[in-house]
């Protein structure tokens, strides 16, 4: 009877002494469990050729769990944030993101947000002339000609949008202490419409040769002239016309003079509370090194009509993947239009749909923005009522 109860005994602490092990590994080897959340940047893989992105979501949140020898190791590029794009053509999404775990041992507990956005749009190539720009002040006797460029076009590709909002693709040449023939290599620069430097896109040269040479030859050119308005017609009219005579003059000067100057202004011209059709006569301005070759004025006329609105009442269209469905609620909105009389009366109601963009969205709710398609360049939104409304989403099926 004694042995029995120590041979219990003895299984006690040797049971004891297991547990006491495994915490310690556990607990000082492995460490005790924890959580962390990286922020980790979503990769897309699979997309078809012939599509880029033009913008998606950048990062997400990934929160995993595992023993804190592990976990308190690592850092946000150890984790992958995957969206496969195959089958993906234009528009946009929101994609599922595969987020990986860098160990055995880790895994992967959350994912924030859970899909990612992202627009494709398609690829394309142009051909753009390189401008030259100068900046600074050469050494005096120094007078630059027409600087030669190898090569003188550069071939840009990116998202068709982003293409088309570029402006000029020039080189900068500083003249400052240049006082004979230099040869230069310039990196190209891509300027959008609104003055920003486009960098999301691919351009080939990224750099010219340029060669500046000693110039004392005037050159011309042939700009167009620019009316200089102040101020903003009466309230409830507009400018329906601007019409310019003649629309171009020719200017002399030296090139760094003429380098500068794409279009000629006139003085200023104040069209403030004017409610009909107006007459001006005014003189141009010259920039400093400038000539004009022809009169030193111009005649402008400006069309001026009342502004009326329209309301209309229209049924909401809701756009969805293949194999969904979507209702919006309300049904309709208020869509008011501004614009001249005449393009006013001539819009087909039926050419305007008022559009919820549901595409990429799964079953559910959503709170989504009213937009309207099929207005006329020339009359303007100025009130949509509401300006989004509730969208129920679910399977084709279900109907």
């Amino acid at each position: 009877m004694k042995k029995f109860f120590l041979k219990i005994f003895n299984i006690k602490v040797i049971s004891i002494i297991l547990a006491i092990l495994i915490w310690y590994y556990v607990a000082g080897v492995q460490g005790p469990t924890v959580v962390r959340t990286f922020k980790v940047p979503v990769v897309a893989i699979n997309m078809e050729p012939g599509v880029v992105i033009k913008n998606k979501t950048d990062y997400v949140n990934v929160t995993a769990g595992g023993p804190s020898r592990l976990i308190l190791g690592l850092k946000e590029q150890d984790f992958t944030a995957l969206i496969d794009l195959s089958s993906k053509t234009l528009g946009e999404y929101y994609v599922d993101v595969d987020a990986k775990s860098p160990l055995t041992g880790v895994t992967i507990e959350k994912v924030s947000p859970e899909k990612a956005r992202v627009s494709l749009e398609k690829l394309t190539t142009i051909i753009m002339p390189i401008a030259v720009k100068f900046s600074g002040e050469a050494e005096e006797g120094f007078l630059p000609g027409t600087p030669i460029i190898t090569p003188d076009k550069a071939s840009i590709t990116g998202p068709e949008s982003v293409l088309a909002s570029i402006k000029e693709v020039f080189i900068q040449i500083d003249l400052t202490g240049i006082k004979e023939e230099t040869n230069l290599t310039l990196p190209v620069k891509i300027f959008g419409k609104d003055g920003e430097n486009i960098v999301d896109v691919q351009v080939s040269p990224i750099s010219c040769m340029v060669k500046v040479s000693q110039s004392s030859v005037t050159v011309a050119k042939i700009v167009p002239i620019v009316p200089n308005l102040n101020g903003t017609v009466f309230k409830g009219f507009g400018i329906k016309s601007i019409s310019v005579e003649p629309a171009v003059i020719s200017i002399s000067g030296d090139f760094l003079s003429l380098s500068d100057v794409s279009y000629i202004t006139t003085d200023v011209l104040n069209i403030g509370d004017i409610t009909k059709s107006t007459e001006f006569e005014p003189l141009l301005i010259v920039p400093e090194g400038v000539n004009i070759i022809g009169a030193d004025h111009c005649k402008i006329k400006i069309e001026v009509k009342p502004i009326i609105g329209k309301k209309f009442t229209l049924t909401i269209i809701v756009k969805t993947d293949d194999d969904l469905v979507g209702k919006a609620h309300p049904e309709k909105v208020e869509v008011i239009v501004s614009g001249f009389e005449e393009d006013i009366n001539s819009i087909d109601v039926l050419t305007i749909v008022p559009v919820v963009d549901a595409t990429g969205i799964t079953d559910g709710t959503y709170q989504l923005p009213v937009t309207i398609e099929g207005i006329p360049k020339a009359v303007v939104i100025s009130i949509v009522q509401p300006e989004s409304v509730s969208v129920t989403i679910e399977s084709a099926n279900n109907e």
